[in-house]
């Protein structure tokens, strides 16, 4: 074989290589977690500053978590039927609401990943599906689709306070596993009137009856994945996610997302902090088909 043919064939490779970095990446093969972005994303500025030169988001990439504002100053540790183990938050938080001089409030059970876990998980999902070009881009305009769908909160339980439509009325949204939902007895999706405390007791209540996801769609936390993005990644691999499995899938995603990101026996590498969910949203996100 000449030098030419030889050189020619090796550029072939390497292209090929490239392109498949991210396949490579999604079935294990991975790198060390490139730590310069990730330090990058817990910096404020990193997401857009403003002409006085103050961060956009003064809390970077956790902005948005209004519910761990809870009324009594802190929320309290709990626990909560099949999340055994987690170190699960309730918190009682108060909304305004130009209904209710007092505002609203709600109860809801979340289980929020630490700021420096948020950022490898962005980090990872970016270099799994770009590869090693373009994370640091990518890995922003994820964070903002965070901060937009859910400002990184989880909640297992409870009711989350939405001012939708931006007129200052509260809509109430039920929680199960990071996906809105119905319960019997339970208030109306998109609920704008007013509720009492028996209706919080009801949605943190383990045993009320979960009647089905509120949507089709139905978009899971804390990234806004639907479950057509979840089948698109997983292939051949993804599960029946129809009806309430859907939250049964959510729910295994996530603890095992959370579980091996906080095992320090694991390698600092992008699989350790492989979110499938975040993966999924970033897939779509990017506009990029998921290998087969």
């Amino acid at each position: 074989m000449s030098e030419n043919i030889r050189s020619a064939h090796q550029v072939i490779l390497l292209v090929l290589l490239l392109f498949s970095y991210p396949a490579l990446i999604a079935k294990g093969q991975e790198p060390a977690l490139p730590m310069d972005h990730v330090n990058a994303l817990l910096d404020p500025k990193t997401l857009g500053v403003k002409s006085n030169g103050s961060p956009i988001y003064s809390k970077g990439i956790i902005a948005g978590r209004y519910m761990e504002a809870d009324t009594q100053g802190h929320c309290a540790d709990t626990s909560f039927s099949k999340w055994e183990g987690f170190p699960l938050k309730r918190c009682t938080y108060r909304q305004a609401d130009s209904n209710a001089s007092s505002g609203k409030k709600a109860t809801v059970i979340m289980l929020n990943p630490e700021k420096e876990l948020l950022a490898k998980w962005l980090v990872a999902s970016c270099v799994i599906v770009k590869g090693s070009t373009g994370i640091k881009s990518c890995a922003i305009k994820l964070a903002k689709a965070v901060i937009n769908a859910s400002g990184s909160q989880f909640p297992v339980a409870g009711i989350v306070l939405e001012d939708m439509n931006g007129n200052n009325v509260q809509e109430a949204y039920t929680f199960r596993d990071g996906v809105t939902v119905k319960l019997q007895d339970g208030l109306a999706v998109g609920f704008t009137g007013m509720f009492d405390e028996s209706a919080n007791k009801l949605a943190v209540e383990p045993g009320t009856v979960v009647l089905s996801t509120a949507s089709q769609k139905g978009p899971a936390r804390i990234q806004s994945t639907s479950r057509q993005m979840y089948r698109d990644y997983m292939g051949s691999a993804a599960k029946d996610v129809t009806g309430l499995k859907w939250l049964e899938e959510v729910r295994a995603l996530y603890q095992n997302a959370w579980k091996r990101g906080h095992d320090s026996s694991l390698p600092e590498t992008v699989e350790k902090y492989r979110n499938d969910l975040l993966v999924a949203k970033c897939y779509a996100l990017m506009g990029i088909q998921p290998p087969g």
